[in-house]
């Protein structure tokens, strides 16, 4: 897979996928990030994948329909645009600061809807670039393949 050196602006980026679009966020969450359903109050949401560690091939995708770009997050209550992918799906996912990552390198769920180094946990994915967000100052996005 070749690599652009410019940003995609876009969070998938190709893959065998199921778009899901009928449930709301239940909390503040960008896309790029992982994401699981949850029962708030007999309404089912979607909220940052809590289980660090934890499987899910799940992620939030932008607002296309609303002409919204990768930086613009999903408020309470907006309707979300999310991808379930399959082994060999790739994405724009996120990472924290203080990250560096090697392309190779096999990632999981921080817990928080961040990509992180697999420690201990399932690796969901795998880095398909290298990123240094060692200084940070914020999280920042990485090129990775659902296995």
């Amino acid at each position: 897979m070749a690599i652009t050196k410019y940003p995609p602006n876009t969070v998938w980026l190709g893959g065998p996928r199921t778009e899901v679009g009928d449930l709301s966020a239940g909390e503040v969450i960008t896309p790029g990030m992982l994401v699981e359903r949850y029962n708030n109050a007999g309404v089912v949401r979607f909220r940052k994948h809590s289980t660090s560690g934890g499987v899910t091939h799940t992620f939030a995708t932008e607002q296309s329909m609303l002409n919204k770009g990768v930086d613009e997050t999903y408020a309470i209550g907006d309707l979300m645009e999310v991808t379930i992918g399959s082994p060999g799906t790739t994405f724009w996912g996120l990472i924290a600061s203080g990250a560096n990552l090697a392309a190779g390198d096999k990632l999981g769920s921080a817990g928080n809807g961040l990509l992180a180094a697999v420690g201990g946990g399932t690796a969901i994915a795998i880095a398909i670039e290298a990123k240094n967000n060692a200084a940070g100052p914020g999280n920042a996005r990485i090129r990775a393949e659902i296995l």
